[in-house]
């Protein structure tokens, strides 16, 4: 599993090509590909079928709604993520979709939807958490993979899960937090991020990437999760 952040118009030249192509092990079997993305606003989450006859699109669906998340499915025009699918595993996929999250819900929840489609890993579906930068560069507020204020979030919810784990075979418990009541999560990048480390089972990423991509210092980062 793979979380990716970059600026994805900068991924159709030749160093963006042969660097997405290094993501993927060649002996890796891949039949579809399922890109979770994010953008402010929105009611609800959206799968997105970019390509196929939609059997990996309604199953998600179905996987979603079967834990209270209703979601719809639509169409898309946009060739982008196909292209993108096409060139990390140089082949044509079965079936391409997007889940596109809305932003505004807490952090259990994005995790929740993570739990919901890991099991898609083991069906022969390549998961990729992208993270999508603005082209016109309007990324001021943005945080690089490598970035301190990332690596500490991550690390802290990591130390939340062991005590989480710990409490929970101890008669000490605190009172568990509802998600209703919980801080909503603003930004796009969280909304990825938190659903990544879900998928990631809950821990650390094992590998930590990084590519230059042209001389306009546009790059491609990202984590990888082994499991």
């Amino acid at each position: 599993m793979l979380y990716l952040s970059c600026e994805t118009e900068a991924l159709t030249g030749p160093k963006g090509q042969e660097s997405l192509r290094r993501l993927v092990p060649r002996d890796q079997v891949v039949d579809s590909v399922a890109f979770i993305t994010s953008e402010e606003g929105g009611a609800q989450p959206n799968i997105l079928h970019q390509c196929g006859e939609g059997v990996l699109a309604r199953r998600l669906q179905s996987d979603m709604k079967a834990r209270g998340f209703e979601v719809a499915v639509n169409g898309s025009r946009e060739p982008g993520l196909k292209l993108l699918a096409e060139s990390m595993i140089q082949l044509v996929p079965a079936e391409v979709i997007e889940l596109r999250l809305n932003t505004g819900m807490a952090s259990e929840h994005y995790r929740e939807i993570g739990h919901c489609i890991e099991a898609l890993r083991d069906q022969g579906v390549l998961l990729i958490c992208l993270d999508r930068l603005d082209a016109n560069g309007n990324n001021a507020s943005y945080h690089q993979p490598h970035d301190s204020y990332i690596r500490n979030l991550i690390r802290q919810w990591e130390d939340e899960q062991r005590w989480v784990k710990a409490m929970s075979n101890s008669s000490l418990r605190g009172s568990p937090r509802s998600a209703a009541h919980a801080s909503p999560v603003a930004e796009p990048t969280l909304c990825i991020l938190n659903t990544a480390f879900s998928l990631g089972g809950m821990k650390a990423p094992q590998c930590l990437f990084g590519f230059s991509l042209n001389q306009n210092r546009q790059s491609l980062a990202g984590y990888g999760w082994m499991q």
